[in-house]
């Protein structure tokens, strides 16, 4: 019986996302149980949220704002 070894690769929890010039604009969160993702000012308040199973980003306030991944564009948006 072979048994073949599967390596997976966790994605990391926690994204900074940084400007051309370094700045801290935000983060992006993983929620794993969830299948989230979380989109944080650098003050650390939500910007919008990513739901992987619908394919929508919501903003703070859940209303839908795009059918795709749009968090780190909403990150530079609200800088």
């Amino acid at each position: 019986m072979d048994a073949d070894i599967v390596h997976v690769q966790d994605q990391p929890v926690r994204e900074t996302v940084r400007d051309a010039q370094g700045t801290t604009v935000g983060v992006i969160e993983r929620q794993r149980l969830t299948g989230k993702l979380v989109a944080r000012d650098r003050h650390g308040v939500i910007v919008a949220v990513y739901e992987e199973r619908w394919r929508t980003t919501r903003d703070a306030h859940g209303r839908i704002v795009g059918r795709t991944n749009l968090l780190p564009v909403l990150l530079f948006q609200r800088r």
